[in-house]
Parts: C-alpha cells; sequence; structure tokens
C-alpha cells in the first residue's frame, strides 16, 4: 500500500541507513527508488530549504506512484483542499522535455477535479519550472514553489487509489471516437514499446510485412490498433481497417472523418493494392476462405497486414473450430506482439471474470460494489427489471440469436436491441448480462451451456461481461447453483 512520506525521511534513511533496513523502511511506504534518483531528490530538498528550512515544504508527499493498471508514474505528488502540487525532477535540463511531461501529466491528473500544480525541476541547474495556463512552461522561483507548498492545505484522508479510475484512461476509438479522434488519449508504456516495433516494421521497406497483434479483453489492443493507423495516415500512407464484423456507431464517425473502413463481408470487393498497410481488426472471426484469399492478395501485391485479434473472443463452433489463430501464426516470417498488461477493466471485475467462466481457480475477490448480482426465479420479474435498467448507466447486452430456429434465451431478451455480435471491440462504464437455468460447469470447472443455441451462449457471456469498464450486473435466472458460485468468489 502506498504510504506519503517526509522527503528528508526518505533521503536521510538512504545515506544513513544499512541498505536492507533503508529498502524495508522504502517499501513500508509503498517506494521504488534508484539510487541515482534519491540523489536528484537531495538536490530538490536542499534547494527548497535554503537557509529558511520549513517541515511543511517536505512531508507528506506520495514518491514514485504509479497509477493502477496504468502503470503511470509521478515522481512527487502531494494533494490538498486547496489544491494539489506534482513535481517532476529531472537530472537534466531539457525544457521540451520537462514540457511533454507536464502536460502528459496533465491529462492523467485533470480528472481530480481539483486544481493543480505541475512543477518540474532540474537539479542540474536548480532551476523550477511550471506549466501555465496555456501549456507552455515558465520558469518560476524557488520562493514560489516553497510558498505554493506551504500554502497548501493538506488532505490525506482519500486512499490515493481511490483518487483514479484507470477506465478513466483508455478512450475507446468505438466508444469515444470524438475524443480518439482529437488525439485526447495515452498509450501505456508496454503500448508504446510495441507500437515502436510494429511501425518500424512497416517502415522498413521490407515485401509483404506481416504482424499480428495479439491480446485479451481490456488490454487496449484495440486503441493501440487503431493508434497505428492513425498514425500511418498522419504519415502519407493509406491503410484499410477491414473490420471482421459488423460496423458500428463509432466505425461511421471514424468514416465521416475521412478513414477507410470497410466490413469483412466487402473485402472481396475492395482492390486491396490501393491501401496499404491493411488492419484486419477482429481477426479471430475472419472465415477460412476469406483469409486465405486476403494473404494471398497481399502477399502478391507486395503489401504490408496487421492482424488484431483474441482468440478467446470466438462466438460460435465454427469460429473455434476454424482456429484462425492458429493459421495467422502460420504465415511464414510474420512478427508477432502480445499486449499483456489489463488496463480497462478494474483489477475486482477481471478477477471475477476469470473465476467465474472457471470456478476451480480459486480467486477470491474483494467485494467493493463494482460486481452486483441479481437473482430472480421468475423470468417475468426478471423481464421487468431489465426493463427498469438506466440505460445511461447500463448497457444490457443480450445473446446473439439464431436466424434458423428459437431459442430459450429470447424468452427473455426480446426488448434488448444490442446483441453478442454488436458489441464486438466495444466498451461500457456499465454492463448488464442475463445468466439463465441452463448455465453450469462442467468436471474441469469451465462453465458450459448446456441449452440448445446455434452460437455459443458460455463464449458469448464471457465476451459480453468483457465489455464492462467500471460496473458489472449479473441478472440470474432460477440457477442457484450460478448464484452461489458466484458468492463464493467474493472475500468472506
Amino acid at each position: 500500500m502506498t504510504k506519503t512520506i517526509n522527503l528528508l525521511s526518505l533521503i536521510q534513511s538512504k545515506r544513513h541507513l544499512d541498505q536492507s533496513e533503508y529498502e524495508k523502511y522504502a517499501a513500508r511506504h509503498g517506494i521504488e527508488i534508484r539510487a541515482n534518483e534519491v540523489d536528484d531528490l537531495y538536490s530538490l530538498a536542499e534547494t527548497l530549504r535554503g537557509n529558511n528550512p520549513d517541515d511543511r515544504l517536505f512531508d507528506r508527499h506520495y514518491v514514485g506512484y504509479r497509477i493502477p493498471q496504468i502503470g503511470k508514474e509521478f515522481d512527487l505528488l502531494r494533494f490538498g483542499e486547496n489544491y494539489h502540487v506534482n513535481i517532476e525532477i529531472k537530472a537534466d535540463c531539457e525544457i521540451a522535455k520537462m514540457q511533454r511531461q507536464l502536460r502528459r501529466n496533465k491529462y492523467y491528473l485533470g480528472y481530480l477535479g481539483n486544481s493543480i500544480f505541475y512543477v518540474s525541476y532540474s537539479s542540474l541547474t536548480q532551476q523550477f519550472f511550471m506549466l501555465n495556463n496555456d501549456d507552455n512552461l515558465d520558469e518560476v522561483t524557488r520562493e514560489e514553489v516553497r510558498d505554493l507548498l506551504v500554502s497548501q492545505v493538506i488532505e490525506e484522508t482519500t486512499p490515493i487509489d481511490d483518487r483514479f479510475n484507470p477506465s478513466n484512461y483508455l478512450v475507446s476509438p468505438f466508444n469515444s471516437p470524438s475524443k480518439f479522434l482529437l488525439g485526447h488519449y495515452f498509450l501505456t508504456s508496454q503500448q508504446e514499446d510495441v507500437k515502436h516495433q510494429i511501425m518500424t516494421l512497416l517502415g522498413s521497406g521490407a515485401l509483404s510485412v506481416f504482424v499480428s497483434l495479439t491480446g485479451a479483453a481490456g488490454t487496449g489492443k484495440t486503441l493501440l490498433a487503431y493508434d497505428i493507423v492513425a498514425d500511418l495516415t498522419r504519415a502519407g500512407r493509406t491503410p484499410l481497417i477491414v473490420h471482421c464484423g459488423k460496423l458500428n456507431d463509432g466505425h461511421q464517425a471514424l468514416i465521416d472523418a475521412g478513414w477507410k473502413i470497410i466490413s469483412i463481408r466487402d473485402v472481396a470487393r475492395q482492390d486491396l493494392r490501393s491501401f496499404g498497410p491493411i488492419l484486419l481488426d477482429e481477426a479471430q472471426r475472419i472465415r477460412p476462405h476469406q483469409f486465405v484469399d486476403v494473404v494471398a492478395r497481399i502477399t502478391s501485391s507486395v503489401g504490408q497486414c496487421i492482424f488484431s485479434y483474441d482468440r478467446s473472443q470466438t462466438l460460435d463452433d465454427q469460429e473455434t473450430r476454424n482456429d484462425i489463430g492458429a493459421q495467422i501464426t502460420a504465415i511464414p516470417g510474420i512478427s508477432s506482439f502480445s499486449l499483456s498488461e489489463k488496463i480497462r477493466t478494474n483489477k475486482e471485475i477481471a478477477n471475477f471474470i476469470k473465476s467465474f467462466v472457471n470456478n476451480n481457480r480459486g480467486i477470491n475477490v474483494k467485494d467493493t460494489g463494482n460486481i452486483e448480482l441479481v437473482y430472480f426465479s421468475s423470468s417475468e420479474d426478471a423481464i421487468q427489471h431489465l426493463g427498469s435498467l438506466d440505460t445511461t448507466k447500463w448497457k444490457v447486452i443480450r445473446f446473439t440469436p439464431s436466424q434458423y430456429q428459437r431459442e430459450h434465451h429470447e424468452t427473455y431478451s426480446a426488448g434488448i436491441s444490442s446483441t453478442s455480435h454488436d458489441v464486438i471491440g466495444q466498451e461500457f462504464d456499465g454492463v448488464a448480462v442475463i445468466v439463465d437455468q441452463f448455465f453450469s460447469y462442467n468436471h474441469q470447472g469451465n462453465l458450459v451451456y448446456t441449452g440448445r443455441a446455434y452460437y455459443q451462449p458460455a463464449k458469448m457471456l464471457f465476451q459480453n461481461m468483457t465489455r464492462a469498464r467500471a460496473r458489472l450486473r449479473l441478472i440470474i435466472i432460477n440457477n442457484p447453483i450460478i448464484l452461489n458460485a458466484c458468492m463464493k468468489i467474493f472475500d468472506s
């Protein structure tokens, strides 16, 4: 757990305690800091102290705090009732670099809802700089920074992790297209690293470049793929997005903004030689003959292609049997990249879903209220409850029905417009899903569906649940087995 610390105490413990003692002391405050960073911190402290030391300058700081799941780090943070203060410490004095960092910090801290002062300090020159209202840097005096810290009314009642909601920082190209088009987002360090490697490959001049980008729900795979397309467009390239599913409203917003996006069903009529690179999004859903055709055409035209997909997000038996992921991996010379860091869903929801789809995992989840269980023995009452949900807070997702026969889940979901196929790749703050009496667990602990259905309800339910960023509501109908399994997931 991250705790505040007195900066002088941290510096002196590093200088005078045994290494093991210092490490224990720092760890007690949740601090991981390199030796050279302590030296820079010492420079800051000495510059601020001058001949007029005041403990209010140094007390109650968070050192090296990282936003959970995002990984964004701040050198110094201190929260106040009147305003917050962020100080970044640099060993050099590169103004442009300082300015970029403080602008980035302003994006992440802007959700805190209070006035914030952004300061950068150079240990090389002992100078202070502050971000002004125009997001440019002004040099400020030591006395101005001292006054800022001394006049701050410290507020430490709110745990720091509670101040940050990771879902605020993942902008969806589909659900927040205006923010995406304006560039009001940042990538995590892992996303940035993968992006750099992919952009290097696409700019290498190599023939027939094939790239695979994989990641589970919540890793920001779609944002990264579309960010790469945006960069390619700005660089004068002519990328084409082929979405292997139904186009959504977000796609249309991007198309209206000049992006070239088509559905996989139209790819056969598209001259791929006119575009490059090609992004196949949700590629796990492409049909084998379409896959063979696209790969052959890109290879013959010496083109470039990115396959973005998640093998676990197949929705019917045929997609599972096709195993397009294995065919993508088998493309000669393909470069493969995978995102592993969960950044969309909070840990409570992510861990709950893991245990829900396999109840042998033994993952306990702390119940903080983000997951709601609503049980009905009557389908009629469940239907009435669904109709009462505030649609501004909850996205209710039903299973995609068969075109050929009526299925049981249609008896309680007729009034719900969005299906599993409609929401592929999208995300919502609150998601409500229905779990009927045909769901159960097999001997391996895997979630299964024993009713008749064309698509796979267990996989559709998993996909629907992973659309949730902040809140998840399970409406359980006449299924005490599932209700008990859910309650066992939570800590006592």
